[in-house]
C-alpha cells in the first residue's frame, strides 16, 4: 500500500506559506467525473467569475510516470486559437461541462481528455503547458492551470453549491482510499 498523497502534505507550511491562488481562489472539486473512477477535477473560482481549470491531486494523472503532452485541438477546434477582446471579453469559445479543453496523451499512445465542468466561456488556455507540460505535474494548482473560463454570477455560485469544498473532498478521498 502506497502513501496517501494528501497526508503527506506538512500542513504547517501551507497554513503559514499560502499561494496567491490559495489566498484569492476558492477551490471546489469533482470526483470521478463522467463516472470515470479518479478522473478529479479541481475549479479555482475568483471573486470576479474567473475560474481556473486544474487536475485535482487525486487525479490518475498524477500516478502515470510516462511522458506526455497537452494537445488543444478537440475535433475541429483548436482551443489555442480562442480570443477574447474587451472587458466583457467577447468571441470566447461557449463551453458546456463536457466540452473538451485538450487531450493529455502519452507516449504509447493512449490519452485522455479534460472537459471543463461547468457552463462558461473560454478565456484562454495555459500555452505554457505545450512547451512545459511538466508544469501540470509540478504546480497543479498555480502554473500548472490547464485554462481560465468566465461564467456569469449565477452560474459561478451555483456550481460552487454543487461542487465539493477542500474538507469535503479530503473526506470523500480518504474514503475512497480505504475502501480499497
Amino acid at each position: 500500500m502506497g502513501c496517501n498523497i494528501l497526508e503527506s502534505i506538512e500542513l504547517d507550511s501551507i497554513i503559514n506559506h499560502k499561494s496567491f491562488t490559495d489566498r484569492y481562489f476558492a477551490k471546489r472539486f469533482i470526483v470521478n467525473f463522467n463516472g470515470v473512477k479518479n478522473n478529479d477535477i479541481m475549479l479555482m473560482f475568483h471573486s470576479n467569475r474567473i475560474a481556473l481549470l486544474c487536475l485535482a491531486p487525486s487525479h490518475f494523472f498524477f500516478k502515470n510516470n510516462q511522458t506526455y503532452k497537452l494537445n488543444f485541438s478537440v475535433g475541429n477546434i483548436d482551443r489555442l486559437r480562442n480570443s477574447v477582446k474587451g472587458k466583457s471579453k467577447k468571441g470566447g469559445q461557449m463551453l458546456t461541462p463536457k466540452s473538451v479543453i485538450c487531450k493529455i496523451e502519452y507516449d504509447d499512445g493512449s490519452s485522455f481528455d479534460v472537459p471543463c465542468c461547468m457552463k462558461s466561456t473560454l478565456i484562454e488556455v495555459n500555452e505554457e503547458l505545450v512547451v512545459n507540460p511538466e508544469l501540470l505535474k509540478k504546480k497543479p494548482d498555480a502554473d500548472g492551470f490547464i485554462a481560465i473560463m468566465l461564467s456569469s454570477i449565477a452560474i459561478s455560485d451555483a456550481t460552487k453549491k454543487e461542487l465539493l469544498t477542500y474538507e469535503d473532498y479530503i473526506k470523500v478521498v480518504n474514503d475512497n482510499v480505504s475502501s480499497n
